[in-house]
């Protein structure tokens, strides 16, 4: 993997497209608020909004992105300052330009520690090695949308539960 530089997640480069920008947020199922932002980053349209529409059905507030780009794109300009702007990102390793993993070294780099899944059809052997320095979980593709949900939720609910223990 290149060795990518960290950006500047408080001044955020927007690259616009026909809908204004190259990310969407897709909201909640109706009915359902929820605290719990994730985003998916996935260059196969119907892949994406098939992952979107489970996890806004399982309460999530989606944000989806194209590719690598603007998942990055996505974390600027949602950023807090202090906070993570998302509960998740699920992100593709294979899209066009940066790969997923890529996206996922900048973010570290920076400091941002928002819990990470990592889908690819590639073998396993090929990509964990990878996936567990960047602190992230693997699930091939293709796999159950029960699993991604599973895990999703298991994530989330584990990383929000650190937070808020008091020391």
């Amino acid at each position: 993997m290149k060795s990518p530089t960290a950006p500047n997640l408080c001044v955020p480069p927007i690259r616009l497209s026909e809908r204004g920008t190259d990310w969407e947020e897709y909201p909640t199922h109706p009915g359902v608020t929820s605290m719990r932002r994730v985003l998916i980053a996935e260059d196969d349209p119907s892949l994406r909004e098939l992952m979107a529409r489970l996890l806004a059905f399982e309460g999530y507030f989606v944000t989806e992105a194209a590719d690598a780009s603007a998942m990055l794109d996505a974390v600027r300009i949602t950023h807090d300052g202090c906070e993570d702007p998302f509960d998740l990102i699920v992100a593709d390793v294979r899209m066009p330009g940066l790969t997923g993993l890529d996206a996922l070294a900048i973010l570290r780099q920076s400091g941002c520690n928002i819990p990470a899944i990592v889908v690819s059809a590639l073998p396993g052997e090929m990509v964990q090695p990878e996936v567990q320095e960047l602190n992230a979980l693997f699930l091939p593709k293709p796999f159950a949308l029960e699993n991604l949900r599973r895990i999703a939720n298991r994530v989330v609910c584990g990383h929000q539960c650190q937070n808020s223990t008091v020391e």
